[in-house]
């Protein structure tokens, strides 16, 4: 009988045990960094500083489509509505071939964007109150024209473009915040 209970014993130990370390594995969500008191966002359009022209207005598009969809913070049509202004810079963009068939046909190809977001308050527009670290956010496709299930480039781009602005408001709201910088 003894051994029986020691048995028990062990194996509730050992249990017990695995279900700590299971524990300590769980993912921890990103924890909203921003300031309570900033409530309304405004967003301007993207400053696009990449060769690829009209990424600015539909990123800022699908930024303020998740920050909408997000509901976290409320976004006004006019920056001196807002508690503060979330300004996305694009940094570079490139669409590259990923892979290639063996007559050097493309089959896939991948498009990257990098980018940066600033927040500022309405009353100034100089000096940012938080400078968030740069992001790279990518979508790779079937480019083969042969094939049916062919995506077309300016598809994948929206696609690229919507998961730019739910990482926009991700970094605004979960980002790395320096304390003490927000001045009312």
């Amino acid at each position: 009988m003894p051994k029986k209970v020691i048995s028990r014993v062990c194996l509730l130990v050992i249990s017990a045990a695995v279900l700590m370390v299971c524990a300590g594995c769980r993912i921890q969500p990103r924890v909203r960094t921003l300031p309570p008191e900033i409530q309304t966002v405004y967003v301007p359009m993207f400053i696009n500083s990449s060769y690829e022209a009209g990424l600015e207005e539909l990123a800022t598009r699908a930024t303020v489509e998740a920050f909408l969809a997000d509901g976290r913070l409320n976004v006004v049509s006019k920056p001196e509505q807002a508690d503060a202004v979330a300004q996305g810079i694009i940094l570079s963009f490139d669409n590259r071939v990923s892979s290639t068939d063996s007559d050097k046909f493309p089959l896939l190809s991948t498009m990257e964007v990098n980018f940066q977001m600033k927040l500022y308050s309405p009353k100034d527009r100089l000096n940012p109150l938080n400078e968030y670290e740069e992001v790279s956010v990518s979508h790779s496709y079937v480019s083969d024209v042969r094939r049916m299930t062919m995506t077309v480039p300016e598809d994948a781009l929206q696609t690229l473009l919507e998961g730019v602005g739910r990482q926009a408001v991700l970094e605004v709201l979960t980002g790395k915040w320096q304390p003490g910088v927000v001045k009312k």
